[in-house]
């Protein structure tokens, strides 16, 4: 199987190896999904603390919170995110 050199140089810098079967030809297909996000996304809808800036905001007493479009909690205009082992983790590496 031949692959575009800097496709393989993202594939290795990710970590990432492609196995196929030497039988015969086939087609096939990587599908990459942003783990990061979505932990972040489940750690937001299950986290206390955000939920009670949440209340607070709609009460006007947390003044430098907002709510934006999307849902998502900001902090003078920085998305606002628990603070989480895993989340922080990934970040780190």
């Amino acid at each position: 199987m031949a692959l575009p050199s800097e496709l393989c140089e993202e594939f290795h810098g990710m970590e990432l190896n492609v196995v196929t079967p030497r039988v015969k030809p086939m087609r096939c297909a990587i599908e990459a999904q942003p783990t990061l996000t979505e932990e972040i996304r489940i750690a937001k809808a299950t986290d206390p603390q955000l939920e009670q800036i949440r209340k607070e905001v709609l009460l006007g007493k947390a003044l430098e919170f907002v709510i934006n479009e999307d849902c998502s909690l900001r902090f003078h205009n920085q998305v606002y995110v628990p603070e989480v082992e895993m989340i922080r983790n990934k970040i780190l590496e």
